[in-house]
């Protein structure tokens, strides 16, 4: 008896002195990345990254945890719920929908995939410029932002504003019911067969615009939103079901996509670019072909908002040569290929070289005028010559 309780006082020893320190070893890296907040996390993501040589859109996975490009997360195995998500190291919330039944958790590329058991509700999350989360439904749910330090929301219109810092982000949806905002929480109650959209402000896009565009997307007017990012990665969001990017070709001067359509829902086409995608030298400029013919792109974004009977494009001032927006209206929907093409510049008038024709040069021979008289003094010198000839001969 007295063996045996030497050998649990013995354990217990250990385990206060070594097993305590070497569990928290053992997880303390991992407990600082999964209750880290979204800075830490986003510089263990670009440090992992770099050295497992991934370099472009897309989630690279460790520990239950989610690095991108853009977008840092973890998703609670027990609830499915959303846990520390961040955009470029700022944190912003944690997000819960009640009651999801989590059942799992699906990776490919710069999209995350959560689904439920019943399969009545699904996100995804995207790693893109525009950090997207785009929730669907089909029955009645509730969704929870717990807001992180230094995060504000506001209601405007039927929308949510989210901001912190340079983070600018709204929530909007066809499914929203109605919205409650607190300074700690935003609570959302959304209806069956519709969509609930938190997108951030790409740094390409001004506010003004955005806010516009994220409002399209509440009126199933953005049919689909396409980045580009380096290594050919890209990510493409369907905010209409009936819209597929069924190709993609990528050189160095020109991105070719071939989408095709269902319905005639989400006549407008969002495509986010960098200058990994396609190389932007100075004086270039961006051109938009549809199904092979150049289309007009207008100054004011509003009109390709709008729509008219013929497709449109805007493009947004290229920031600093590295990033752009492209939008494109179009009226018809159903396989349709668009060109978008790096071409130079061409600024002021045109300096239009002088015109030289090939010279054809023709010799002619030198006329010299003839003295008055040669012609006379040359017969009579010819006539003198033959009558010498003809004495010499009878002779």
């Amino acid at each position: 008896m007295k063996l045996y309780v030497i050998l649990i006082l013995v354990m217990a020893i250990v385990f206060f002195f070594i097993g305590e320190p070497a569990l928290a070893q053992m997880g303390g890296k991992q407990q600082m990345v999964d209750k880290g907040n979204a800075s830490q996390m986003m510089e263990y993501g670009k440090t992992t990254r770099a050295q497992q040589g991934m370099h472009g859109l897309g989630f690279m996975h460790s520990d239950g945890n989610s690095y991108g490009e853009y977008v840092t997360f973890t998703i609670d195995t027990q609830t499915g719920a959303i846990l520390n998500y961040g955009i470029l190291g700022t944190p912003l919330f944690n997000l819960s929908i009640a009651n999801f039944g989590y059942k799992s958790t699906i990776s490919q590329g710069s999209v995350t995939w959560v689904t439920n058991t019943d399969g009545s509700t699904s996100f995804q999350v995207h790693d893109n410029p525009a950090a997207v989360i785009n929730i669907l439904t089909n029955k009645n749910i509730t969704i929870t932002l717990t807001l992180a330090d230094g995060v504000s929301a506001v209601k405007e219109d039927n929308m949510v504003k989210i901001e912190s810092g340079n983070i600018v982000g709204y929530i909007s949806g066809t499914a929203i019911v109605s919205s409650t905002v607190s300074t700690t929480q935003v609570r959302i109650d959304a209806s069956p067969n519709g969509a609930v959209i938190f997108r951030a402000r790409p740094v390409n896009m001004p506010d003004t615009m955005y806010r516009r565009f994220s409002q399209e997307v509440a009126r199933n007017r953005v049919g689909m939103e396409i980045a580009f990012g380096s290594n050919g990665t890209y990510d493409a969001i369907n905010y209409s079901r009936g819209i597929q990017l069924r190709d993609r070709e990528m050189l160095q001067d020109r991105i070719r996509l071939r989408i095709n359509a269902t319905d005639q829902d989400g006549p407008i086409i969002a495509i986010s670019l960098d200058n990994t995608s396609l190389l932007l030298r100075e004086r270039d400029r961006l051109r938009i072909r549809y199904d092979g013919t150049p289309i007009d792109c207008v100054n004011d974004p509003n009109m390709v908002f709008d729509g008219t009977d013929k497709p449109l494009c805007w493009i947004s001032p290229i920031q600093d040569r590295v990033r752009a927006q492209v939008m494109i209206y179009i009226p018809n929907y159903s396989e349709h290929t668009i060109d978008i093409l790096v071409e130079p510049e061409v600024t002021g008038t045109p300096t239009v070289p002088p015109t030289v024709s090939a010279t054809i040069t023709t010799v002619m021979p030198t006329v010299t005028e003839k003295t008055p008289g040669f012609g006379l003094t040359l017969s009579l010198g010819v006539l003198s010559t033959l009558v010498l000839l003809f004495r010499l001969r009878k002779k």
